[in-house]
């Protein structure tokens, strides 16, 4: 059994990201200092479940608001601060981050629990909940009169370009996206990734004799090939890894071959660690031309 393709048993995974949007998000922005170019803010507000998420917002100084708004994932141990470093490139430019701490990362860390996890059924409630988190975010972000709610952009690599591929199958206000090093087909991943988390879980399913066909059922609902097509005809821009073994160069592959268009696709000769300098100027031009219509030179 494959990932699902576009069926109604495609349809029903949706079902685990719906919310409640009148769930009250009772937000808290705190200031919490100034660079030369944004604002920024501690953000606290209430997602599914009663999950208060933890979000860093970058507001920035130049241009008139209401300004565009890329959502931004870190990855695997990161922490929402992560953002900063795009914030200084992109506010600048006019464009507010917002950014929060997945589950089980940054202010949400809890002793022994980790978002990787042999615990497969927690590891997928886990990557639900910060999805759903994200599109609480969204909400968060149209309740500002300073942010435009219909430019909403999205990045994210490694775990963010993974999750960040579901999210932007499932929320339809995001308006152009940007996933650097983030793949499909989890049962892959798990089988061939080299990433530390990974080994335990492989453990688990070796010991538990849970077959490779078991273990796409259950993990279903958090294949990112059974979402990232339904973001078309929004664009969306892909940077892989021609040699990562941490998240594989197939999966990567495959995600980039289930999108729809319009896509870019940048392949660069290089492992996990895509060269930045390339991926940024790259991602702030695709921004600028789908976010704001303009271009960078």
């Amino acid at each position: 059994m494959g990932p699902e393709r576009p069926s109604r048993a495609a349809d029903e995974l949706l079902s685990y990201y719906s919310y409640d949007r009148d769930l009250p998000l009772d937000p808290a922005l705190i200031k919490a200092g100034e660079a030369e170019h944004y604002s920024a803010y501690r953000v606290y507000y209430t997602s599914a479940g009663g999950a208060r998420v933890p979000a860093l917002l970058a507001v920035p100084k130049v241009g008139e608001p209401p300004y565009p708004c890329v959502v931004f994932l870190h990855g695997y141990g990161g922490r929402k601060e992560d953002a900063i470093p795009l914030a200084g490139l992109a506010a600048p430019l006019g464009y507010a981050i917002f950014s929060i701490d997945a589950a089980y990362h940054g202010e949400r860390r809890v002793p022994g629990r980790q978002l990787y996890s042999p615990d497969l059924e927690d590891s997928r409630r886990a990557i639900i909940q910060t999805v759903v988190d994200m599109r609480r975010g969204v909400d968060l972000l149209e309740s500002l009169g300073y942010i435009d709610g219909g430019r909403i952009g999205y990045a994210g690599g490694s775990m963010g370009g993974i999750l960040g591929a579901i999210f932007i199958g499932v929320e339809p206000r995001v308006k152009a996206a940007v996933i650097v090093v983030g793949g499909g087909n989890m049962a892959l991943m798990i089988r061939e990734s080299e990433h530390p988390a990974i080994p335990p879980i492989r453990e688990r399913i070796a010991r538990e004799g849970i077959s490779w066909e078991e273990l796409e059922r259950l993990l279903a609902p958090v294949e990112p090939l059974n979402f990232i097509w339904r973001f078309s005809p929004r664009p969306v821009q892909f940077h892989c890894g021609r040699y990562d073994r941490i998240v594989p160069a197939e999966a990567q592959r495959q995600l980039v071959e289930r999108a729809g268009e319009p896509k870019e696709v940048y392949w660069y000769e290089s492992g996990h660690d895509v060269p930045l300098d390339q991926v940024v100027p790259r991602a702030l031009r695709f921004f600028e031309r789908h976010l704001k219509g303009g271009a960078l030179a």
